[in-house]
This record gives structure tokens, sequence and C-alpha cells, in this order.
């Protein structure tokens, strides 16, 4: 009985020292915005995520693109620096990030039955390139 109690124990020593699984390549998921649906009058717009890197080199870029339903288009990708997250270099980091967006990101003389979603990645200072995501679709609310 001693050795099974044993072994249990040393199990779970082994699982609770286990390092956390996030490879050196960041990943993305969506959060949430700040707002319920783009109106006219929309000065300014935040898209928040969660980025997770295993080596905390995630300064580097951070690209979204706007993607109408109701126009296609090429999608064009809104280049912007990394907030500063701290010194993580070589620290595993999980952090969340608000992206700023203004009336010049995300045009606000939409039609009526039209929304909007963005397309996001990120680049670390090693060029490792998260994969993209998609969030999802808000609607623009215009008389």
């Amino acid at each position: 009985m001693k050795k099974i109690l044993f072994l249990f124990l040393l199990a779970g020593l082994f699982y609770a020292c286990k390092k956390d699984k996030i490879g050196t390549k960041p990943t993305l998921s969506f959060k949430g915005y700040s707002l319920d649906s783009v109106v006219t009058s929309t000065q300014v717009m935040f898209v928040t995520l969660d980025v997770r890197d295993g080596d905390g080199d995630i300064e580097d870029t951070l690209q979204i693109a706007p993607i109408y339903d109701t126009k296609l288009q090429d999608t064009f990708y809104i280049v912007r620096r990394m907030p500063e997250i701290g010194a993580n270099r070589g620290n595993s980091v999980k952090a969340e990030v608000a992206i700023r967006l203004d009336p010049v990101d995300f045009r606000t003389y939409q039609s009526p039955s039209d929304s909007i979603h963005f397309l996001v990645f990120i680049r670390d200072n090693a060029g490792n390139i998260s994969d993209t995501i998609a969030t999802p679709k808000i609607p623009y609310n215009l008389p």
C-alpha cells in the first residue's frame, strides 16, 4: 500500500512540475470588442486579444486587416507595433492586448446591412508568425 501511495505522489509531483506546452510560435485568441456595433459616430474601437508566446519575444509587429461583407476587396493589413509587455525574453508570456482602431482603420460609411470582422496575426522578434485568426463579425448599425 505504501508503494502505491508513493507512486501516486511521485506521479503527482511530475505532473505538477510539467512545463507549459507553449511553443516558440506565438498564439492568438479573440477576447472581445469594445463595442456591440459600429455606428456613424464611432470614433474609436478596441479589439482585445489573448496573446501567448513560449519564449517571450513578442515585441515585433501585429497585423490586422478589416474585412467587409458586402464589398469584395484585397486584404490590406494595418501594421502596428506590439505594445510593450515588459522584460519577458526567455520566459513564457500570457498577455491581453487591446488594439486601438480609429475611423481610418474601419470605415464608418458602409451600407446598413454590412458587417466587419478582422484577420489578425503577430510576428515575434525571432520571425515566428502566429496563425492568422478571424474575429467574429460586428454589425454596422447605420441609419
